[in-house]
This record gives C-alpha cells, structure tokens and sequence, in this order.
C-alpha cells in the first residue's frame, strides 16, 4: 500500500545496500553471472526502446524508463548477494502475506469507520461504497494487484509456509474474504482453479481441513447471496455482465494500433495521444479521459513495442514457465501462471507494483535455480 512510501523504501533498501560494501566481491559475482540478467533484461530494454520511440528529449526518455529501474536494479541486489536470498527468500513472500493483512486490515477499519459515521445497517457492507476501488482508495492501492498478491500468498501459505495447518485456515479464510471485498473476478477465478485442483490432490490425506475450509466458504456464500448488493452479485456472478465489460471492448483498439504500427510499435511518447484519439473515435469516453491502458499486458506490448515486444514477452514467459517446470519450482510456477492471468485484464507490467512483483520474483527464480545447477 501506498506507492510512494513504498518507492521511498526501496530507495532506501538499495542505498544500504550501495553503502553495506563488498564491491570487488558483488562485481565478481555479477561478473560471473551475466546471463542470469537476461530475462528481466529483455524487458527493460523493451521499455528503453519505448521510451526512445520516438526520441523528444532527455526529460521525456526519463520520465518513459523511470518505473522501469527495477528491472535491473532487482537483479543486481539478489544476484551479488545469492547465498542471502537463496537462504532467506521465504520470507519476502512471508513479508507480501502480512502486508496483505496489514492493507485489509486498514482497509476494513475504514470501511467500518465510513458505516458508523454514515449510520449505514450491517448489510451495506457489501454495497458498492465499501468495495473494490472504493474499499482499497484508503490504502491507495489497485484492487486488481491486491488481489494478485492475495492470492499469491493464499498459494504461499499452503505450499512454502511453515505455519501449523489452523493458522494456515485462519489466515486463508480472512484473505478470502478480502478477495470478496475487492470484487477482483480475475483473482477470484484464479482461487478457484487453484482450489479445485489442490482439493483433487490432497483430499485423501487433507480431508478433514478441506471439509472444514469447503464447509466455511459455503456460509460465507450463503450470507453473500443473502446480504450483497447487486453490484457486487452482477460482478462477480452475472456472465451477462462479464459481456458488457468494455475492457474487453478496447481490446481490439490496441490491436488497431498495432496494425498501424506493427514492427517497433507507436513507442512511449506518443501512445497515449493515439489512444485518446482511437478511444473518441470508437465512443470511449470514459476510457480517453482517464488515459486508460491496454488493460491486457500481451497487447500492451504489442502495440507500443509491436510485433518484437510481442515475442519477447511471450518467449521470456515461455523460457520461465519451462525452468520452473524442469527444475521442480512449482512454487514460482504457481506464481508466474497467476501473474500471466492477471495480465489478461490488465496490464501490469505498467504499473510499478506489478514490475516489482515480476522483479523480485523472477529474480529469486533465477537465484535458485542457479544454486541448483551449481550444487549439480
């Protein structure tokens, strides 16, 4: 939560880090693993193109690669120190779950907060006024990446934690909640295909948890039935309402731009003028007024970056997807197969909470699988 205490944070985690020393040793170390940088890499250099594409000077270059530092930055923190992070890295995901609780939890407390001061009954509080933007603008976070990062942790909990299986329950049911809370379809559906899948491989021996845990979701969607409004039962349960979502709509806009520009795409500078001018043209107006994005992080690609930003993405996901499955990583499997589902709706490798996320995460991914190759 908070994006720029967050920015300031991790400004402030990697001038420790500059000032800690032991360059002669981090620089070898880098040295030595040169190729672990590739992945990442790649899509900094896609957002360095972008942000040249076209060229209008030095302060414009800037501004387009300045969410993108990450990128690099990441690597080079957990590549020079490997035995740390390959030792401790549980715990920046132990980190992400109690964050989620701590944004919830705030997040909650002001919504109760908004009941008591509005004397709202107990039912409105699941009425739009205390969900998705509205329940998590206290936080000044996106529900869409809340929910990405709860149900990560969910996936955390049950296959890296070392939690007893009561806490693990507790602390699964409160996330749930907060997934009903956002109203995020995208993560809601991805809980529930993981769900299903870890109920047909643990119910022989898990079943009473899972009795348990099934038996709870069932009251909490009785009283949801019951209790919510019908923005958020048209949300989460209307596939007629899934139709009309214009998103989907302004996907084909992106694909326009493509076609207009279809090697290097329309680049950093000028995109959102031709978007603007592509959402008015198809009566988008809410969408040009609020300069909204691709919303799907493929033809993000594809049409600021083209038909090469295309490729890159998908081969680098491709290429990750394969050592996860080759080295027996399905932790980070999970992960970067949620992070690919959430980008269907959204672009999030836009916005600096989804590069972070991809950052840390692919970069413990290649650290790992490094000590596995040096250890073979």
């Amino acid at each position: 939560m908070y994006t720029i205490i967050n920015n300031i944070l991790l400004v402030v985690f990697f001038a420790l880090f500059i000032i800690e020393g032991n360059f002669k040793r981090r620089f070898y170390t880098i040295k030595k693993n040169y190729s672990l940088f590739i992945p990442l890499g790649l899509f900094f250099m896609l957002a360095l193109f972008a942000a040249l594409n076209p060229f209008e000077g030095i302060g414009v270059f800037l501004k387009g690669i300045e969410k993108y530092w990450s990128l690099i930055l990441i690597p080079i923190t957990f590549i020079s120190c490997k035995e740390e992070y390959t030792k401790d890295w549980k715990n920046l995901f132990l980190a992400l779950l109690w964050g989620c609780i701590a944004t919830l939890s705030l997040c909650y407390a002001n919504a109760i907060y908004e009941m008591i001061v509005g004397n709202e009954p107990l039912h409105y509080f699941w009425r739009w006024r205390h969900l998705n933007h509205q329940f998590t603008a206290i936080a000044d976070t996106h529900p869409a990446y809340l929910g990405l990062y709860i149900v990560t942790s969910i996936v955390f909990l049950f296959m890296e934690s070392s939690y007893k299986k009561w806490t693990k329950i507790i602390l699964c049911v409160i996330l749930f909640l907060g997934l009903i809370q956002l109203a995020s379809r995208t993560a809601l559906l991805s809980l529930s295909i993981l769900v299903v899948f870890l109920i047909l491989t643990k119910i022989k021996t898990h079943w009473k948890e899972i009795g348990i845990t099934f038996s709870v979701l069932v009251l909490i969607g009785a009283l949801f039935m019951g209790t919510a409004s019908s923005f958020l039962k048209e949300r989460l349960v209307s596939f007629q309402n899934l139709g009309k979502d214009q998103r989907i709509s302004r996907f084909k806009i992106s694909y326009d731009i493509f076609t207009e520009y279809p090697i290097f795409g329309v680049g950093n500078a000028c995109k959102e003028e031709v978007r603007k001018k592509k959402y008015l043209e198809n009566n988008f107006q809410t969408a040009a007024l609020e300069k909204y994005n691709a919303h799907n992080q493929f033809l993000e690609y594809l049409s600021v970056n083209g038909i090469i930003g295309a490729i890159v993405f998908l081969s680098v996901f491709a290429y990750l997807l394969f050592i996860c499955w080759r080295k027996k990583q399905y932790f980070f499997l999970t992960v970067l197969l949620l992070f690919l589902v959430a980008n269907i709706t959204e672009s999030m490798l836009v916005r600096i909470k989804g590069i972070e996320f991809f950052a840390f995460t692919v970069s413990l991914l290649i650290i790992l699988k490094n000590k596995e190759e040096t250890s073979e």
